[in-house]
């Protein structure tokens, strides 16, 4: 027999094709209502830049009580659009990062038309200013005027009404508006205007500036660069390319129904603001920055200093501050705790680190400069039993568990192991491990992993043994069935233990996610490790386990086995480019029916407005308007149901690439060749089952929009429990647990579509409540029975009831608690409408001893028409 080694080429191969697709989502908060303004984030979008650079961006429209920051801060939104006044917000403690200033000066200026009055900023005096209410906002306009001696009293300051109408018709005399916007109309009109700039009284603000918080820096520092950057490359295209992009934003996102002129207008004079003065394209510039914030200390806006290091993103900032360095510099060495003998992890030789760990030092040492002093100890007890008495700095090998973490602290995990399961050579190989509960398992004393097992498979009966040895030979003279242990450690000891007669059978669903372990309440070592582990780069990662772990496979010369996997693999192909195929007909036939979704409100809109005394046309149109509220729900349960099926497709391609990968299978035997198809098949039949849920996925959605023309006789508590099949994966991600007690077997005359909706509609407004009151527990019971010719269907959920003084307005049209969050008041309006005009019913709302409790009424139909 010959041995050779394979590349990781089946590994690179499933990885690629499987993920190819697989993308981070991120999302932008928007300052302002669509228009050129945004051209830049739109392009990127539009011509792929942010898919090239692996995300997947929701560009969050903005809406009159929307505050960009605290979307941001809230981490509602990822990213967001500000003014300079995101300095202010960073001096009063708000952690927010600066990424980059689309405008080198702001186009935000006073305007009048009576230019023959007002020569001069102190020809202000005794005037009718508009100005925004948030005073950081107007800051530039503020010390504008105050730099020229005119004080705030001598003028009559006004709320801004965002209408300028108000300076057309003489309401006020000045007007704060935009130089992109505002100045295009006077000019279009005729009129004589003069502009007052803060910039050039010498208040030049940025505007328009990227931001994000200090937390998705520090857990995403590449995602933040990658999406900077990509949003960055959008507006060169969009500034290059004028003409397409005021035509894709006129046609796409124009709500104010701007004209191509005024677009046109407003690209020309925000490229001048782009490209002020050659200033490199979205600079922010550290001593502009403390000039802005001198203003707001001196107009009394900001108080405390800013660690510019952290305020201002760039490369280098992101991989220590100041502060960190000279925390280093004073502490002069780290104190570092290994795991003494945990090959290929880490190992102490005459003094040296050896293993991963030693690599991973290296990697670290490369870009930051850290001097560490070895802290020797014999066993992992005693590694830890220094760390619990403070006697270590430093681990950079360590699992996050509850009881370490009394006397550690850890970073995001920078690597996944595994959990093998090892047993002799003869044994089938393992699907499940509670399909072999009643056998012995070995695991080692002192490992994190040990605790996730006794917690998640408190069947199992474990062995604890003293080292990896014992427990290996254990399996081999048969006293234990298996040994439990990290995947990287079980290859290499088997690939330095050629004589033993093991293999690694199957694995666990769990991981060991190592981390970086630091001294307790260490907040600044745990920031620069915080960081270091954000740094890593999984292909330097992977370079340090290759020179420590490798995977050998045995053929014969006519490379027969070889042969077979890549047959297999050709096979496999297959079934992932038919559901990648699958997956891409049905999304195409969800924008399908979002085209005729929006082809089909812009035609109930017209028919609206020709017929406005028309009350059936009305509440068509009423209806129709809250189907698209509910799209929005509807895409998001999409989501979630698509979820489970490809993270299951996912977890089985691992289990046949382990499967190759790790030789469990000698295809040379005819009962293991045939054992190994018949694990394949295995798999590849649950694919099929997984891609037929994505399809049923999508025509269940298809089938809830098509409205029901004509009722038909339905058992009530089967069109619930497919209501409640739709929205069990949303309401699972939100914690809430859905009970029914379903006992009507009576049919009923149902529209099933229209009634599903006001199932859905009840159960997401109990969601909202419950997750806008932080109930715990929380949880919704759906109950139906009989009563005296009637099928009686009660929804309630233990959010602690509607408030008295508003329940008995609950189903009036447009009335709604939830304004402030974009609610349309017609959910519960349409719900009745439905209920008593469609199906001669009645539908009311009490508080029970929890919360509310809805009550629907249907009249019971002759059980002879089933």
């Amino acid at each position: 027999m010959k041995t050779m080694k394979i590349p990781l080429i089946l590994l690179v191969f499933f990885s690629t094709f499987l993920f190819a697709s697989a993308k981070e989502k991120v999302s932008l908060q928007l300052m302002w209502v669509d228009q050129f303004q945004f051209a830049g984030y739109y392009m990127a979008k539009e011509k792929g830049f942010y898919e090239e650079a692996g995300l997947e961006v929701e560009i969050k429209k903005f809406a009159k009580e929307t505050n960009t920051v605290e979307e941001v801060m809230s981490s509602r939104a990822t990213y967001g659009v500000g003014r300079s006044s995101l300095i202010r917000t960073r001096s009063e403690g708000e952690k927010v990062v600066l990424l980059s200033a689309i405008f080198q000066s702001s186009p935000f200026v006073l305007i009048t038309k009576d230019i023959t009055k007002i020569k001069s900023i102190k020809d202000f005096r005794g005037k009718k200013i508009m100005l925004t209410k948030d005073a950081s906002d107007a800051a530039s306009i503020r010390a504008m005027i105050m730099s020229s001696g005119v004080k705030e009293s001598e003028l009559e300051i006004l709320s801004h009404s965002f209408n300028f109408d108000d300076l057309l018709d003489g309401k006020v005399d000045l007007y704060a508006g935009y130089t992109t916007n505002e100045t295009f109309i006077l000019q279009e009109k005729n009129i004589p205007y003069r502009v007052f700039s803060p910039k050039d009284e010498g208040f030049d603000f940025y505007s328009d500036i990227l931001f994000t918080s200090q937390k998705e820096l520090e857990k995403h520092p590449q995602r933040v660069e990658r999406f900077r950057d990509a949003s960055l490359r959008g507006w060169r295209y969009a500034f290059e390319n004028i003409e397409e992009s005021i035509e894709l934003i006129h046609e796409k996102y124009n709500p104010a129904n701007k004209s191509l002129e005024a677009l046109r207008y407003e690209a020309k004079e925000l490229k001048k603001l782009a490209f002020e003065d050659n200033t490199k394209f979205g600079e922010i510039k550290e001593e502009r920055v403390h000039r802005i914030l001198d203003i707001y200390k001196i107009l009394g806006f900001a108080k405390d200093k800013i660690d510019m290091d952290e305020f201002i993103f760039s490369k280098s900032s992101n991989v220590l501050s100041a502060k960190e360095y000279a925390y280093l510099r004073d502490k002069k060495e780290i104190r570092l705790c290994m795991i003494p003998s945990f090959l290929p992890y880490s190992t102490i030789k005459d003094g040296e680190i050896e293993g991963i760990g030693a690599g991973i030092l290296d990697i670290i040492s490369q870009s930051v400069p850290i001097n560490f002093r070895l802290i020797k100890t014999n066993s992992w007890q005693e590694t830890l039993s220094l760390a619990r008495e403070g006697k270590c700095d430093f681990l950079p090998i360590a699992e996050d568990t509850k009881s370490r973490r009394e006397y550690l602290d850890f970073t995001t995990s920078y690597f996944k192991d595994s959990i093998a399961i090892v047993t002799n050579d003869k044994k089938n190989y393992i699907l499940d491990i509670r399909s072999v509960s009643d056998k012995e398992f070995s695991v080692t004393e002192g490992y994190s992993f040990v605790e996730t097992i006794r917690e998640k498979y408190p069947e199992l009966k474990l062995h604890i043994v003293s080292t990896r040895k014992e427990g290996f030979m254990g399996v081999q003279k048969g006293k234990y069935y298996g040994h439990i242990d990290a995947m990287m450690a079980a290859a290499y000891y088997m690939q330095n233990n050629s004589k033993l007669n093991l293999k690694i059978s199957g694995q666990l669903e769990d991981d060991i996610k190592i981390s970086f372990g630091v001294k307790k309440d260490d907040e600044i070592l745990l920031s620069i490790f915080q960081k270091i582990a954000n740094e890593l780069e999984p292909k330097d990662i992977q370079r340090v386990l290759n020179e420590w772990v490798s995977i050998n496979y045995t053929t014969s010369s006519d490379y027969g086995y070889l042969k077979n996997v890549l047959l297999i693999v050709f096979g496999l192909t297959l079934i992932f480019g038919y559901r990648h195929y699958i997956l891409k007909k049905k999304n195409k036939q969800l924008q399908i029916l979002q085209n005729q979704l929006v082809r089909l409100n812009k035609s109930l809109e017209t028919k609206v407005a020709d017929a406005v005394n028309d009350v059936l046309k009305k509440d068509a149109y009423l209806l129709h308007q809250s189907r698209l509220a509910q799209m929005g729900e509807m895409l998001s349960m999409i989501a979630h149901q698509w979820k489970q099926p490809l993270s299951s497709i996912s977890s089985m391609q691992i289990a046949i690439r382990m499967a190759i990968e790790l030789e469990r299978f000698d295809l040379s035997d005819e009962k293991q060749r045939e054992e190994f198809l018949e694990f394949v098949h295995q798999k590849l039949d649950k694919i099929a089952a997984n891609t037929q849920n994505l399809s049923q996925t999508i025509s269940n959605f298809s089938d809830f929009y098509k409205p029901n023309k004509k009722a038909e006789i339905r058992k009530l508590d089967k069109v619930v429990m497919k209501a409640c099949s739709l929205i069990e994966d949303n309401m699972d991600a939100s914690n809430i647990s859905i009970s029914m007690s379903l006992h009507s077997d009576s049919v009923v005359k149902l529209h099933e579509n229209e009634f599903m909706q006001v199932i859905l509609n009840l159960l997401n407004n109990a969601k909202d409540q419950l997750i806008e009151k932080a109930i715990k527990d929380a949880q919704i019971k759906i109950k139906s029975y009989d009563e005296k010719g009637d099928v009686i269907l009660e929804i309630s959920d233990n959010a602690l009831g509607i408030d008295k003084s508003i329940i008995d307005n609950v189903f009036d049209p447009y009335f709604s608690t939830k304004l402030e969050k974009n609610g349309t008041g017609l959910g519960l309006y349409m719900s009745k409408q439905i209920i008593e005009e469609y199906h001669d019913g009645s539908i009311s709302v009490k508080n029970g001893r929890d919360g509310a409790i809805f009550t629907i009424k249907l009249e019971i139909e002759d059980n002879d028409a089933k």
